[in-house]
């Protein structure tokens, strides 16, 4: 009897020990916001709610490739120089805004008019352009929870609000920051001025360019890059180097040479790897897919594209980096990512395509991808380009009055890369 009623007791101070971790974690949940989630109810039309949780998002992963910061002192900005946007985004600016689009609230459609006004009219902000719409939510299948350009403004050295655009739906949003608002950096008042602007504060050039389009004071310098095929030197070892980064099994697959290169077929799985760079997967359309995401969510797709994209290049890519540049659903419902390289922040346009990798999933399964190998590289020589307004007069002549315009490098098989000027085409949604 006695050895029961000390076992009762003991597990009794067991579960209230529990029910005390239980509580403890919950409080402390609560106050350092660990999995914080969001839901901002908005007011009136236009109003969309959010359920937030940026830390595992496209927006996240990635890095702007334009920043300006306005301060007491005036406005910096800097683009066409990775390396510079790098450094100044790592300078809490990241943090700044992962924070403030975790903390919006109220979130609401505005014009462009009040973007406009938050720009002159707002004492401090920040302006953060990721060249192509990206995740900070996922939740939204319109797209809202998506941005390529945001402003995050603020007064007495705190946020107030955050303002973004969406590309594809050529949408604004606003939201208010929850309490009182986030400290804004104080490296920032240290920072030079550079009479950073938007067209739309230009008086010519506003009935020229795209209105939000970002305009520095000095000249734009640009690297002249070299380009190459890796393909044109692989032997035998860096062929199976990628089948092997690919899990294909090299003994029960068939290996046989055509015209335009190698093909290499495992199964109903079909793998190409063109003289050209071109390297082309077609996957088993029944079946246990050979490369599959986490989920069919975009998050889930974009990783596993990122990934394959590392395995193919094998570290044979040379300067510049993959952006995501477009995530869209095929009329058979399948969904297709696209991938431009960047060089210094300037897009490469490969051969007629433009993009230099195309992913296709059906769900989470991986159906098909091209991958177009080029590598590049610096040749120490730099290129200036026409000045804004000689660019801007140029697209006006040739009917382009009223667009973006945006250096660029085109590379049509040419041995080196020079930068020059080229109209965006607005990625909007079909």
């Amino acid at each position: 009897m006695r050895g029961k009623r000390s076992r009762r007791q003991v597990d009794r101070l067991e579960n209230i020990l529990i029910l005390l971790l239980v509580c403890s974690a919950l409080f402390l949940l609560h106050r350092t916001g660990i999995f914080q989630s969001i839901t901002g109810q908005g007011t009136g039309g236009g109003s969309e709610s959010f359920l937030t949780g940026v830390q595992d998002t496209a927006l996240a992963r990635g890095t702007p490739v334009r920043l300006m910061v306005q301060t007491s002192a005036g406005r910096y900005g800097v683009q066409y120089d990775q390396e510079k946007v790098d450094s100044l985004y790592q300078q809490d600016l990241n943090d700044l805004l992962m924070a403030s689009v975790d903390a919006m609230d109220s979130v609401k459609e505005v014009s462009q008019e009040t973007w406009q006004q938050a720009v002159t009219q707002s004492s401090a902000w920040v302006y953060y352009d990721f060249l192509y719409d990206v995740s900070f939510t996922g939740q939204s299948s319109r797209g809202e929870g998506a941005a390529r350009r945001y402003l995050i403004t603020g007064r007495n050295g705190r946020a107030e609000s955050v303002y973004y655009y969406n590309e594809g739906s050529e949408t604004y949003y606003q939201g208010q920051l929850r309490e009182s608002g986030l400290p804004l950096p104080e490296a920032l008042e240290s920072l030079p001025t550079n009479q950073g602007r938007f067209a739309f504060e230009d008086g010519e050039l506003s009935q020229l360019l795209a209105p939000d389009m970002m305009l520095l004071s000095q000249s734009i310098l640009c690297p002249v890059y070299t380009a190459s095929n890796p393909v044109a030197d692989w032997g035998a070892e860096e062929r199976e180097d990628l089948l092997n980064a690919l899990d294909f099994n090299l003994r029960a697959s068939a290996i046989y040479e055509t015209a335009d290169g190698t093909v290499i077929q495992e199964g109903s799985d079909t793998l190409r790897i063109q003289k050209s760079g071109k390297v082309i997967f077609h996957g088993a359309e029944s079946g246990e897919a050979r490369f599959q995401a986490l989920s069919a969510r975009e998050k889930d797709l974009q990783i596993k594209a990122e990934e394959l994209l590392a395995a193919v290049a094998q570290g044979e890519a040379g300067e510049g980096r993959m952006l995501c540049q477009a995530i869209e659903t095929l009329a058979d419902g399948s969904v297709e990512l696209r991938f431009c390289r960047l060089l210094g922040g300037a897009e490469v346009q490969v051969w007629e395509e433009g993009w230099s990798a195309r992913f296709v999933f059906s769900g989470s399964s991986l159906t098909g991808f091209t991958i177009y190998l080029r590598e590049y590289t610096p040749t120490g020589q730099t290129r200036g380009v026409l000045l804004e307004r000689q660019a801007a007069a140029a697209a006006a002549a040739q009917g382009q009055t009223g667009k973006e315009l945006q250096i660029y490098y085109p590379d049509n098989a040419a041995s080196e890369l020079r930068p020059g000027w080229s109209v965006r085409e607005n990625h909007k949604e079909g």
